[in-house]
Parts: C-alpha cells; structure tokens; sequence
C-alpha cells in the first residue's frame, strides 16, 4: 500500500471553510512534515514530507517513507522515497522512485513530454524503458497532496490521471467529497473535507485543509497516517506480522495438499464485480462461489512449443518479468535443453527456481533479474522468476495472486500457471510440480492487475463449500 501524506505548515483556521467549501492554495513554502503510520493500530513507520523551491519557478516534492515491519517471522526495514519536480499545482514534470528493504533494490525515473510519460525502471544493473500516455494537461505528482490544494463541496467528484512510478502504470484516480467536518490538526480543529480516494483498486479516506492532508485511513486495511509534530521522532520497531495479520477468516481445510477439487464461497463486503474468477479449467466460478481443480496433465504439446498469436501476451516480456534479458534467456535454454513435452521443460524450470531461490520474505517489487542475481525472495520473487524463464523458453506462462491455505488459515500467496496444452497451476514457492487446490485466484497479469487484491484485504472471509453425504434411503434401489 503506497502511503501518500499531504505537505504544508500548519496553520489557524480559516473562516471560509465553515461554508461547507475549501479554499484554493498552494503547495509553495512548505516546511518539513511527518505522519506516523499504523498497521491495525500499533505503529509501524514514520513518512517526512518537504516541498522547497528549486530551479526557476519549480517546487521539489519530496517523500521518504520508513517501515518496520515482520513478515512471516522475518524483520524487514523498508524505505520507500520519491523526488518530484513540479510547478506550484503539483502538476508533474518528472519523478525519481526508490524502493528497498535491505536486499532487493528497485528503482525508476520518470520524464514528462507533454501528455506522455516516458519511465526508466532500473533493477540488478539493467533498465528498461517504457512509455504511457494520458489525456488532459494536469498530471498530480501525489494525488492526495493535489486534493489538497482544491476548494470541495460535499458530493463533488474529480477525476485525475495516476501514475505509479513503481511499474510505470497510468490508471484514473476518482476523489469524492463525503462531509465537511471537524478534524484535529496538531490541536487545532480545523473543518476539513473528507474524501474518499479510489485508485488502482484501493479505496482510502482521506481529511484535508488548506493545502494540508491531516490523515489517511484504509478501513479495510486498518492502516492509518496521521500527522505528528515535525520533532517527532524515535525508531519504530513492529512485532505484528504482516502474514499473520492479513490471515484471511476460512473454515478448517482437511488434508489442504491433497490433489483434486474444492468449492469455495467467497464472502465478504466486496464488490465481487471487480474481480475477475474464472480462469478455466483451473479456476470455474459462479458468482462468489469457486470450483478450483488441479492435476498432473495427462498429455503435454512437444518442446519447443508451437502456439498461435493468441499466447502472445503470456510470452512478452515486461519491465518486472524480463524474459528477453540474455542471462534470462541463457539460462532458459541451458534448463530445457533435451526436453520432449512442454512439461518436461516446465518442471525443469519450477525444479530450478525451487532449488535456487532462497525462499526469503521481501517486502519489495518483484523484479526476474534482481531475483536471478539475488537468488533469494518469497512466492512473487519465485513465481516472477519462473514466468520469465519459461516465457523466455516459449512456454506459455501467467502470474496468478490470490490465496492459499497454510498453516490454518488462508493467505495472500503468488504463483505461476504454465501452458503445455492446457492450462496448469505450479508452485514453485512450495516446491510442488502441481499446485493444490487450496490455491484461489484473485487476479491474474502484471503488478497492475492486482491491486485490487487490496481491496479484499480485511474483508474477505472463506467457507469450503463440502458435498454432503448421501443418505442410504436416498439412494435409488
């Protein structure tokens, strides 16, 4: 969850937002600003905020974020900054992203040509570029720090483009005013405007005054950003485990390893419409109600494989899933070299990226190429890795999120599905060859296609949906 913060001094009350509508402000002159952020109410980070003049009539905008944070017993410090370059509106000119949590690193530049953004994703020493375009001249660094500068009424609803700097990702970001209501500003009230925030498939809170974002709340989530004094300070050191934390609510599942298939409700306040669950043969679903089977294929197409231009998509390279990277492409080869059926080739892939990555949490983007360097990462790591060596093969080959059962309870877990003339579910994370049937797609694709896993996250809730027995006088004589 990317946490955006407002940035300007605090200041009085003023007495035209009483009216129900806020003034029109600027971001210039900011001075240095701090939020503390908390996950289901313990605190796990602070982020610093600082807008500043630069060169001629520009603003530098820069954000640094720092987590603490435990993942799956594994403690992981993560700092997340950003640099943008901007005139007084926030409208953006250029961006510098930076990503770590003390073993992967990420990075990526971003330049602005008029309606076109042209992005640098930097990872292990190798760059790709990519270029994304919008409509209309106003393109907001942050998109929380430009509601803040807008005057509001309640019920108005604005449209912006939004960039993620992380994946060079443009989406549409819809802000609503909710209420005009009383809001604590470093002990001052002030009568700020709620909005509500949906982006990418997340849908935040979020209070704002006179060019100020005085707090930010994921409901869902339980995450929350609220403002601090600017001396605060202190080192945050979290013990809740964000696995644990996110552990979805299921029924008990008896022998979860076990091949075959599983009916599944899914439930939960969730706009199901906004997922997409049938993925088949895999994954057959009505509604909220899923039907996940697996198995050994019984027959696989010959190696190489020979597919038509519709797997073209499932055999690109991506700035994260890099399969034409000659190491890629190198290492591809040397695995399936000798193999008959696409499945053969498959296994010896998922048998490799077992073997090789060291099954570490992260708290990172997924990147093939950091991941071949690093050898180390947990199920997105492992299963990027995968989809681009087999891609890089010519095998077919998707990244599924979503959740599987471990441990006694439901999780959020990655995982590829490889085409060798059907589609099959592999697990290269648990080292198995054949998914289970506890694994439930979410979303399916790139790391765009699955934000709108978060909005499931402290929502969703399964129930096994178990064929009852026959009774003896029910059956036919």
């Amino acid at each position: 969850m990317k946490m955006k913060a407002a940035a300007a001094s605090a200041c009085l009350v003023s007495a035209s937002c009483g009216a129900g509508s806020l003034p029109v402000t600027s971001a210039a002159g900011a001075d240095l600003q701090r939020f503390a952020v908390y996950l289901q109410d313990e605190p796990i980070g602070y982020m610093e905020i600082r807008i500043e003049p630069a060169a001629g009539d520009s603003l530098k905008l820069t954000e640094e974020t720092v987590w603490d944070l435990v993942l799956m017993g594994s403690r992981r410090h993560v700092v997340m900054e950003f640099t943008a370059v901007c005139d007084s509106t926030l409208n953006m000119g250029s961006l510098d992203f930076h990503l770590t949590d003390g073993s992967a690193v990420i990075s990526s530049s971003t330049m602005r040509e008029g309606n076109t953004l042209v992005t640098t994703v930097g990872s292990s020493g190798r760059e790709i570029e990519t270029t994304s375009s919008f409509e209309g001249e106003y393109m907001p660094a942050a998109i929380d720090l430009a509601c803040a500068l807008l005057p509001w009424d309640v019920g108005q609803e604005r449209t912006f483009p939004a960039f993620d700097p992380a994946t060079g990702t443009l989406a549409e970001a819809v802000a609503t005013c909710v209420a005009i209501e009383p809001a604590d500003l470093l002990g001052d009230t002030v009568q700020a405007a709620r909005l509500e925030i949906r982006n990418m498939g997340t849908t935040t809170q979020a209070w704002v005054w006179n060019g100020q974002v005085i707090r930010e709340l994921d409901s869902g989530m339980n995450m929350e950003m609220t403002r601090v004094p600017p001396g605060q300070a202190g080192e945050v050191t979290s013990d809740r485990d964000l696995y644990e934390a996110f552990a979805v609510q299921s029924t008990t599942i008896a022998d979860p390893r076990g091949p075959g298939s599983r009916t599944y409700m899914l439930e939960g306040d969730i706009d199901w419409s906004a997922f997409q669950l049938d993925y088949p043969p895999v994954q057959i679903a009505e509604g909220s109600r899923v039907t996940v089977s697996t198995h050994v294929p019984q027959t696989s197409v010959p190696f190489p494989v020979e597919v038509d231009s519709t797997f073209a998509i499932y055999l690109a390279s991506e700035p994260m899933v890099q399969s034409d990277d000659p190491a890629i492409v190198k290492l591809a080869d040397s695995l399936t070299t000798g193999c008959r059926t696409a499945w053969d080739a498959a296994r010896n892939i998922s048998g490799f990226v077992d073997r090789a990555v060291e099954n570490t949490p992260t708290v990172s983007l997924p990147s093939a190429v950091e991941v071949l360097d690093s050898r180390r990462g947990d199920c997105n790591e492992h299963t990027v890795l995968f989809v681009a060596l087999a891609r890089a093969a010519g095998i077919p080959a998707r990244t599924c999120a979503g959740v599987v059962y471990l441990d006694g309870a439901f999780g959020y877990h990655a995982w590829p599905l490889v085409w060798v003339g059907e589609w099959v579910p592999m697990d290269p994370t648990f080292g198995n060859d054949v998914a289970d049937p506890t694994h439930i797609i979410l979303a399916e694709g790139n790391l765009e296609s699955q934000y709108v896993i978060t909005s499931v996250m402290g929502r969703l809730r399964i129930s096994e949906v178990v064929a009852e027995a026959v009774q003896e006088e029910d059956v036919p004589r």
